[in-house]
């Protein structure tokens, strides 16, 4: 049976930390290094009278504590999403919440590769979590978006299109290189990044890849393409060298 969650990945530069909501009522929690898996923790149990939206005031707990600490990057942004993957039936105690139950990591990956790649400013928690209350027909109120002082945010990396596209490969497992240029080349997976230079090679470290991110970015807008340039001419416009008329 199909699995309704709402949740989100958030990261600080190393780690990352995920959190699930069910529409069972469970919180589910992961965390670890960038481009690991993640430790799934025990999921916390249902309780209360209303039991999902116990849990979504957790989510919503955790959006803002884990971004106060830090945790910017919003790695999986807030998101609806209907798994495959089925919880197993509460076991419960009388006069108490169901029966502690192992963590469960499938139930995280699967909400890791199912949920859509928006760019910044086409996503909010608080639409996920409509989105969420409706799917599953819970009474839902939308509370509007949280206002950016409430939730503190690093700028957003420029997104493109093309880097959404990549995006979506990369969670896929693909390998992107790019095209040779005599002995030198690149190439990029989920697990790091790759430079060329005939048979040797080295992989570059996080900070270095955020290095190279910026100094690239940074010669960009340093170099906009000129308007109505071929590609050579616009290449000869930025060093300098104009044609003779």
């Amino acid at each position: 049976m199909p699995t309704t969650v709402v949740g989100f990945r958030l990261g600080n530069g190393m780690y990352q930390m995920t959190a699930i909501v069910t529409q069972t009522g469970r919180l589910h929690l992961a965390s670890g290094a960038y481009g690991l898996p993640g430790h799934a923790s025990k999921p916390k149990m249902p309780i209360g009278e209303h039991p999902v939206h116990v849990r979504v005031g957790d989510l919503r707990g955790l959006w803002g504590k884990y971004q106060g600490r830090g945790y910017t990057e919003v790695l999986v942004p807030p998101a609806c999403v209907c798994l495959e993957v089925t919880e197993a039936p509460l076991v419960e105690r009388a006069g108490a919440i169901p029966r502690q139950e192992a963590p469960f990591p499938e139930l995280v990956a699967e909400f890791i590769g199912a949920a859509p790649a928006r760019p910044p400013g086409q996503w909010d928690l608080e639409d996920a979590i409509y989105d969420f209350y409706t799917a599953i027909g819970a009474p839902a109120r939308h509370r509007g978006r949280v206002p950016a002082a409430a939730a503190p945010r690093a700028p957003a990396p420029a997104w493109t299109p093309r880097a959404a596209e990549l995006l979506r490969l990369l969670r896929g497992g693909a390998h992107l290189s790019g095209p040779r240029r005599g002995v030198l080349g690149y190439s990029v997976t989920s697990n790091g990044v790759r430079l060329r230079a005939g048979q040797a090679g080295v992989v570059l470290e996080r900070d270095e890849v955020s290095e190279l991110h910026a100094a690239l970015t940074a010669w960009l807008l340093l170099n906009p393409p000129a308007s109505g340039a071929t590609s050579s001419e616009a290449k000869d416009i930025r060093s300098g060298r104009t044609t003779p008329p």
